[in-house]
């Protein structure tokens, strides 16, 4: 079925597409709209969508928790580090460890799944 709706695309034909598994929708489709209970959440181009999204994934030594999750979403311990993505500026955030008493292991650029975005996107709202 893929191959068939991949070959469509690929005429330039408009697939109207809709589907609950998000990797295949993320492989599929150019265009997404998410709904919520009838209500439109977002919609856009996937590329678009997901390069806003895109953050700054960290790995924390020590720290408080408290303070962690007021700079972190989706933080969790991993490893025995503090994992999760910034919520806001890269240098605020470094020059505020020390404050934490945490010690930065690693920073990188990570572009959500489409899954991904859309639980932070339901998240966001308040829907979730």
């Amino acid at each position: 079925m893929r191959e068939i709706i991949l070959s469509l695309k690929e005429q330039g034909k408009t697939i109207f597409f809709n589907s609950h598994v998000l990797s295949d929708v993320e492989k599929i489709c150019d265009k997404i709209a998410i709904l919520d209970k009838g209500e439109l959440v977002c919609q856009g181009a996937i590329h678009d969508l997901l390069g806003e999204a895109q953050g700054y994934r960290v790995k924390i030594r020590g720290g408080n928790p408290e303070m962690l999750k007021q700079r972190i979403r989706n933080l969790k311990i991993q490893d025995g580090l503090w994992v999760g993505t910034l919520k806001g500026d890269a240098q605020d955030f470094i020059a505020s460890l020390r404050l934490m008493r945490a010690q930065l292991e690693s920073i990188e650029l990570a572009k959500p799944s489409l899954e991904e975005f859309f639980v932070q996107q339901i998240r966001d709202r308040g829907l979730a």
